[in-house]
């Protein structure tokens, strides 16, 4: 046990933030406050994020909005397309503000993060969550919850704890006694278990484990050698010793894939090369942001087969002689895939660029290969998509194939979006007096 020392001295806390699609609608425009609001997915297709007015009438995430449209609109709810460049901008400002708070902050998804408090003194941490939960409140308007305890795994379990007890515990919970956390794992499912997935819940449930609490006083040794590595770690997570680090899971993708449906079906080759191009930028930037190289580049086109028209669903693969990171070369390789794919008078719903054969993008082990002539610049390419990403980070996007603007015909379908209030000055709110 002295081994572990180290990680019990750790303090873990998870800030979340409340129905954060819905409260970033809510925050620049007042009118929705305490109102039933809905968030579709991409072309407006169902449901994917409900402010609580909206859950009290029913409404489920993921139900189609064209099958609850007329019935909701009888309601009073209210209704807006996924504005992904605000919420992705929100979700910045959100990371930025908690790092006024620690230095280890390390985000887990668009409106979660885990913060260190280490050092801090136990009895005051109660307190030091809901400076965090009003100073966010008072400088984002995002309204948020904070979960706190020697582990992320108890960390968690205290964000959903003051979820579920929001009004007695004022969005806030330290785990910061042996009976306050036998009393929450207790009443915490297995299945419900930071890390513990659908199939591992039922062999624990079946084996008589059905709550955390049960799981936290079996002994890691014992789940290590009859399960796995990844339990036993859960089972000393429960028990408050940290041993797993968001920020050291190892989150690269073994494949890339960038697609979206289309707003509506495309015939035109131009239309389909534009959006295939917006594609191909995409999947370069996700394969250089996990420090990647690709040695194989996909294409593949859909038509929509809940539709009663003629089908034409094809895709195709070319490897590369030289492993690469250059959104260009991926672009200009899936367009001669696309032409030859490509079938007219089909109604083309779908299109996507896959990269495959990923490798570790090491510029000191870069082979390059005798047959191909352009291998001797991708050095070079590689330092001209450095600088590219860069200013795509600083200027939104302001670097990117021609052919990606040639046509808006493909974008989805966004009926009901609201401006993007943070980042395009054309969009800014305007005050009249």
């Amino acid at each position: 046990m002295a081994a572990l020392d180290g990680y019990r001295d750790q303090v873990w806390a998870l800030v979340d933030a409340k129905s954060f699609y819905c409260a970033c609608e809510q925050l620049f425009d007042p009118k929705l406050v305490n109102k039933p609001l809905v968030v579709l997915s991409n072309n407006d297709g169902c449901c994917v994020a409900l402010s609580p007015e909206a859950k009290a009438l029913g409404i489920k995430r993921g139900a189609p909005w064209f099958k609850i449209e007329r019935e909701a609109r009888k309601m009073g709810v209210e209704v807006r397309s996924s504005n992904y460049t605000l919420y992705a901008d929100m979700s910045r400002r959100f990371i930025e503000e908690l790092h006024r708070f620690s230095p280890h902050v390390e985000q887990y998804s668009i409106d979660e993060a885990f913060v260190r408090l280490d050092g801090f003194q136990l009895d005051g941490l109660t307190h030091y969550g809901k400076e965090i939960r009003d100073r966010i409140y008072q400088h984002l308007g995002l309204p948020v919850r904070v979960g706190i305890g020697s582990s992320p795994t108890l960390a968690k379990l205290g964000n959903q704890a003051a979820k579920q007890y929001e009004q007695r515990v004022d969005g806030v919970i330290q785990i910061d006694s042996e009976q306050r956390r036998r009393w929450l794992l207790e009443r915490c499912c297995v299945q419900d278990i930071w890390g513990v997935g659908a199939k591992t819940a039922t062999r624990l449930q079946t084996s008589g484990i059905t709550n955390a609490l049960q799981l936290a006083e079996q002994n890691p040794a014992d789940m290590r050698r009859l399960w796995n590595v990844g339990l036993a770690r859960t089972v000393l997570e429960l028990q408050g010793v940290a041993c797993i680090d968001p920020g050291d899971i190892d989150e690269k993708r073994k494949q890339i894939l960038s697609s979206r449906s289309f707003g509506v079906d495309l015939s035109d080759l131009d239309d389909l090369k534009s959006a295939l191009a917006f594609h191909c930028q995409r999947a370069g930037e996700k394969l250089r942001r996990q420090h990647s190289q690709a040695g194989v580049v996909g294409v593949f086109l859909r038509t929509n087969r809940y539709k009663d028209l003629p089908q034409h669903n094809v895709s195709c693969a070319r490897e590369l002689l030289c492993p690469s990171q250059d959104s260009y070369k991926f672009l200009d390789i899936a367009l001669q895939q696309l032409e030859s794919i490509y079938r007219p008078g089909y109604a083309y719903q779908k299109i996507g660029v896959i990269l495959e054969g990923l490798s570790d993008a090491n510029n000191d082990q870069f082979q390059f290969d005798m047959f191909d002539d352009s291998a001797l610049e991708e050095m070079k390419r590689r330092d001209l998509m450095v600088i590219t990403d860069q200013m795509n980070a600083k200027f939104k996007n302001g670097v990117k194939p021609a052919s990606v603007i040639g046509s808006t015909n493909w974008h989805m379908r966004q009926a009901f979006r609201s401006n993007r209030w943070t980042t395009r000055l054309d969009e800014l709110q305007v005050a009249k007096c």
